[in-house]
Formats: C-alpha cells, structure tokens, sequence
C-alpha cells in the first residue's frame, strides 16, 4: 500500500527538495522577511503578482465539495486563483501557497500549463501527497515558505520545546504559530530531522478526531481549523459594480441587473 512518506518530495526526489528549499528560502528572504507568514499568504500572493505586473483576482467562496481546495488558471491575461472557503483556515493557507507555486513557475520559469489546463488542488494532494512532479515540488514549496526552518527553529527555542522529545502538545503549539495543517507540520519535523521517519509515521496514523479533541482541550491551533466567515471575494466584480454604479457607466436598468446577478451568486453559495 503507498503511504504518504511515498508520496512526497523529499522521500522521493532528496536533491530536489534541496532545491525547492533553496527557491522557497530566496522567495521568503525578498518578499517575505523575517515574518511568519500565516494569513498574509493571500495578500503576498497579490503583491507578488503585483510586481510581476500581472493582474490576479482571488475568488474565494464556500464550495460543497470538501476535496476541491483550490484551482488557478489563465484568462485574458489574468491569474485567477479560486479558493474554497469552506475548508479550514489552516488548510486554505496551505493551499493557497501551493498555487503560490504554480504561479511562479508560470511567471519565472515559463511554465505554460496554468494557460493550457490551468491547475486543480484537491486535498488528496494535501493529506496524500502526489505522484506528479510539480504537485510535489508545489507541496514541498508550501510547507518550506510557511514553516521556515530558521523561524521553526526559533519558536521551538523560545517555547522550550525539547527537540529530543516532540510531542503531541508541542505539535499544536507549531501549527498555532505557523497555521499549517497537522500533516504539513508533522512533516517539516520530519524534513528538518526533528523527528525519525518512525515516529513521524506514529503521528500521522494517528485519527484527525483525536488530534481535533487535544485541541479543543488545549486551545491550541483551533483557530486554524476553524472554518471563517466573511473572507469571501468575488474578483474584480464587487470594485467594477460599485465603479460602474458611482460613474452611471452604464444605463440604470443594467446596473440593477448586474446588481440582482451579484445577489443571486451570493445566495448560491450562502453568503450574506
């Protein structure tokens, strides 16, 4: 039976994992800083973009569909990132730096596939791993930016955790910081050598129900897995509308349709 451990980038492909760390080390250093990144991940998406002067919308709206977590692709010379915000927080953010990469691929490395297929992120992806290349690499990105070894570091210091001794306790306490999925966590551990390959198979195997309740009784990390409200966006749609309507753009029955359409996506996916 293929695990995770077979499925992911630094078990696979040790050198370019290396690489991956050495790219997501430069992209942290220039547009990042020293800062832990968490939620700012959307907004340093958008400047990002920004300073490749390429146009990104972000439409991010609660999906009835667990497993689809994110989708990017190419039109009129746009990058549209869709994000299901009906997903936990910690699992948004993470999928959200993984088409960080497919983003950059397509803008430094002439990477063509976002403008032929576009990409799809299911959370098969997340909690599974990948056998395609840039899926992993895409994986292996997004936990290297999120959890940089030289912040993971410091946290672990300054929170007295015993790098001889991770436990449980101290495992939520790295994804309250760094807002990661548990996985993804355990994983850094793992990459960084912070942990044995057999413990961190001991720690994956371990149900996400438990792992829900130890943070319900510590406090710990719930935040990240809480689902949120009111970080829907819809694009440039809401800006063009009010635009439209301030500048009488356009004929009156118009807008008021444009309007009624606006209304009507919003009570199809339950947003006020």
């Amino acid at each position: 039976m293929t695990s995770l451990f077979d499925r992911i980038l630094y078990k696979k492909n040790p050198k370019r994992f290396e690489q991956i760390g050495e790219i997501a080390a430069g992209f942290s250093s220039f547009y990042i800083g020293q800062n832990i990144i968490q939620d700012d991940v959307f907004t340093m998406i958008e400047n990002y973009a920004r300073t490749k002067e390429m146009p990104l919308e972000w439409l991010r709206f609660p999906i009835n569909d667990q497993e689809l977590c994110a989708c990017t692709f190419i039109r009129g010379g746009r990058i549209f990132v869709m994000l299901n915000s009906g997903i936990p927080m910690s699992k948004q953010i993470f999928a959200a730096a993984h088409e960080l990469y497919h983003i950059r691929c397509f803008l430094e490395e002439d990477d063509t596939e976002l403008v032929r297929s576009g990409s799809i992120l299911n959370a098969s992806i997340i909690e599974k791993g990948s056998t395609e290349e840039e899926e992993l690499e895409a994986n292996a990105f997004a936990g290297l930016l999120l959890v940089p070894i030289d912040a993971l570091e410091q946290q672990i210091r300054i929170y007295q955790i015993d790098k001889t001794a991770i436990e449980i306790d101290d495992i939520l306490t790295l994804m309250d910081i760094f807002a990661v999925p548990y996985k993804a966590m355990v994983l850094r551990l793992l990459e960084e050598q912070l942990i044995s390959d057999i413990y961190a198979r001991e720690m994956i195997d371990i149900p996400f129900d438990k792992i829900r309740r130890e943070m319900e009784i510590t406090d710990k990390a719930k935040r990240w897995d809480m689902i949120p409200s009111g970080c829907e966006k819809f694009g440039s749609l809401l800006k063009n509308l009010s635009t439209n309507t301030e500048q009488e753009a356009l004929p009156k029955s118009r807008l008021k349709e444009d309007w009624k359409k606006l209304d009507r996506i919003k009570k199809t996916y339950g947003i006020k």
